[in-house]
């Protein structure tokens, strides 16, 4: 039986799970108000300024210890950019919930494969029939038998695909950089870097106009930034270091499920035949990976 500290990092966890899943519908319903690099911009600075309070809460030192974490920071940065600009990219022409099933299911498929081939390592068996697995749902969710180029991109299935596959290259850059230093200083550099970066990609669109933007607009990047990036992300890292990280990234599996459930709430979004039975192959696939790992925390794209 889980004692009443557990419990609640359970249901911390389960409540961190619904609120990344649902970031995409909730980045969705914004993507038209402002160029994406201007959303990014916002969404970044209040991320930062946000984990701030709770790295100066946790005692976490800032000062971070060499030139190589210095760089790792920096490349995080750029890659969560880049990250962000094929989200918002998908998610203008791609509906929430699909792209919150195909990102967040492909992510972890696509960071296995990375660091199996980084590592000249053959899966096993049982990871064999996982990337099966995977690729039959990726196959599905992307309706394979009826792709050409054109459609690719008019789906925005291309972006989510982009997307899924630099959240793996930052997966990997954050589990080097988590060996050195807290994975909340790490996104707080992250953050502040992405900030800093973005401010000169939005400029030329006018990153000021966005303050002109009504109280929706506000109400939504302090939910992609507060509640689903730093309370998201602290309740993940928290959860990892009371009941183990193997436990805590079982629960990502929520996270496609409720972009689903949340696009079909707040978008109207009824979700495909497709997206449900390539979406369970891709969760048993991710399932069947992750029971293999040795206790490496996983992150979902959101």
């Amino acid at each position: 039986m889980p004692t009443n500290a557990s419990a609640k990092f359970y249901v911390l966890l389960v409540i961190a799970m619904i609120s990344w899943g649902f970031a995409w519908p909730s980045a969705k319903l914004i993507v038209g108000d402002q160029q994406p690099n201007v959303i990014i911009f916002w969404r970044f600075l209040a991320t930062a300024i946000s984990i701030l309070p709770v790295v100066l809460w946790r005692k976490e030192s800032l000062r971070l210890p060499n030139k190589k974490v210095w760089i790792q920071v920096a490349i995080g940065g750029i890659l969560y950019t880049i990250y962000n600009q094929f989200f918002l990219l998908g998610l203008k022409n791609g509906l929430a919930g699909a792209g919150g099933v195909l990102v967040t299911t492909m992510n972890p498929i696509f960071t296995y494969v990375l660091v199996h081939t980084f590592q000249k390592k053959l899966p096993s068996g049982r990871e064999g029939i996982g990337l099966f697995l995977g690729l039959v749902g990726g196959c599905i969710l992307l309706r394979l038998w009826e792709l050409d180029l054109n459609s690719l991109f008019q789906s925005g299935n291309i972006f989510f695909l982009l997307c899924a596959f630099s959240w793996a290259i930052l997966s990997m850059n954050s589990h080097s950089t988590g060996q050195t230093i807290s994975p909340l200083v790490y996104s707080f550099y992250v953050f502040a870097i992405g900030t800093v970066l973005d401010l000169f990609l939005a400029l030329p669109y006018g990153v000021e106009k966005a303050l002109e933007s009504g109280p929706v607009f506000w109400f939504h990047i302090l939910y992609l930034s507060v509640i689903s990036t730093t309370f998201g992300t602290t309740v993940y890292f928290f959860a990892s270091t009371k009941l183990g990280s193997r436990v805590a990234s079982s629960f990502i599996f929520l996270v496609p499920v409720t972009a689903l459930f949340g696009s079909w709430i707040f978008l109207n979004e009824v979700p495909s035949f497709t997206t449900t039975i390539g979406g369970t192959f891709a969760v048993l696939a991710v399932f069947m990976l992750n029971s293999n790992q040795n206790g490496e925390s996983k992150e979902s794209g959101h």
